[in-house]
């Protein structure tokens, strides 16, 4: 890809080093990102709805947690639950979840699209902080242009993994079910064991996909620029940040002009240079009077 990371497998090398030292703060704070998306899926209809909007809001915590940690600070766990976009985040991750779990069940190849141009969408959102929704996937999809294959390149290698976890977890819950007949503790214990592995290879996973994203986003989507689009909302701190350079300079041709006034009003001063020529040119010339 570039003259950090040379391919995929390189590039998750990488991003697994920079987790290395904080691996107990990073798998933490996944757990708690996930786990809440996961256990709500097994309540239907209910569940499905809450973990689906809850998904860009939470996820948008989450990758903020992990480029800052990434880049070297110390971020709080708060960080995984206050967002400024949190509503574009909840609409992107609506949009995002359906397009891609649709695209991916009746047509593989439009979930693959999806994923391939809006993945990174959430990314782009924390770091433009664009207004309109409509807007970031647009910004995300010309960002993407050119990048598809690159981030396939890394992330089928994760996508697997999800799957391997996924197809044992749904072999295994098919054996504990049976056991609901004749051991009914057995089965509930087992499968609370079965819920604290699959979370957890899952957090796994996780951690070093987004870890892999963070590096990814940094080195060949945040440089790839996007011409003409001015969607970016003003803070208000910008804003006042504007504002006081043309208070001042109003400030300042004010002053020159009140100086340039009063050098007009002032009467003119003869240099007492050419007072003292011409009194000593008398003194002369009355001198040369009396010789004569």
């Amino acid at each position: 890809m570039n003259n950090k990371s040379k391919n995929g497998l390189d590039l998750i090398r990488i991003s697994a080093s920079k987790v290395k030292g904080v691996w107990g703060k990073v798998f933490l704070a996944t757990l708690i990102y996930l786990a809440p998306l996961i256990l709500l899926c097994a309540i239907p209809y209910a569940g499905w709805a809450i973990s689906f909007a809850m998904f860009g809001y939470l996820t948008l915590g989450y990758l903020n947690y992990m480029q800052q940690i990434m880049s070297g600070q110390n971020p709080s766990l708060k960080v995984l639950f206050v967002q400024k976009e949190f509503m574009q985040a909840i609409i992107l991750g609506i949009i995002l979840a359906v397009g891609v779990a649709v695209g991916l069940v009746l047509f593989i190849i439009p979930g693959v699209l999806m994923i391939g141009y809006y993945s990174l969408a959430l990314f782009v959102l924390n770091e433009e902080k664009i207004a309109s929704v409509t807007d970031t996937l647009n910004v995300c999809a010309r960002k993407m242009i050119g990048n598809k294959t690159a981030m396939f390149a890394y992330k089928v290698i994760f996508y697997l993994g999800y799957a391997l976890v996924g197809t044992a977890t749904i072999i295994a819950m098919m054996f504990i079910a049976e056991l609901y007949a004749t051991a009914l503790a057995l089965g509930i214990v087992l499968t609370v064991v079965l819920a604290v592995v699959s979370i957890s290879l899952l957090a796994l996973i996780t951690m070093y996909m987004y870890a892999a994203n963070v590096v990814f986003y940094d080195e060949i989507v945040r440089p790839t620029v996007v011409e003409e689009y001015s969607v970016k909302a003003p803070a208000p701190a910008e804003e006042a940040k504007v504002e006081a350079p043309a208070e001042e300079v109003k400030e300042e041709v004010e002053v020159k002009e009140e100086v340039k006034e009063e050098v007009k009003k002032a009467p003119a001063k003869k240099p007492a240079s050419t007072t003292a020529t011409k009194t000593t040119t008398k003194k002369t010339t009355a001198k040369k009077a009396t010789k004569e």
